[in-house]
């Protein structure tokens, strides 16, 4: 049974998505601010390690725990949508796999309530 990873195609493939999403989310007018002081290169090293991990690659995690260090931001239930949002175009414009795309989606659906206290709803709501 292959993992997730490696249905994505291993560790090339994967820094390309991580890097297009994370150029992405620090230009984004609507969540983009929140990374304005944000090491970029370091935040994209932490999003890969992550992001590989959960998709069952070698990769181990050693950031700090999520909600140590998202809750003190008071991210809005919005804002966590529209990263997510930007996550799955992301996704879809690498031509990642249908089902690497759900997994990867299920693990950022399963971080909410580690990032914000809000329910769903979408920027300017």
């Amino acid at each position: 049974m292959t993992t997730p990873y490696e249905r994505l195609g291993g560790s090339e493939p994967l820094r390309a998505i991580v890097d297009d999403f994370v150029s992405r989310v620090v230009q984004d007018l609507l969540i983009g601010f929140h990374f304005r002081a944000t090491d970029v290169e370091g935040l994209k090293r932490h999003e890969y390690a992550f992001a590989a991990h959960h998709l069952g690659g070698p990769e181990a995690y050693g950031g700090r725990p999520i909600a140590e260090v998202h809750l003190p931001l008071k991210i809005l239930g919005g804002q966590f949508d529209r990263r997510r949002e930007l996550l799955e175009q992301t996704l879809r414009d690498h031509d990642a796999p249908p089902e690497v795309v759900a997994h990867w989606l299920e693990v950022t659906d399963r971080l909410r309530p580690q990032v914000t206290g809000d329910a769903a709803g979408r920027c300017g709501d």
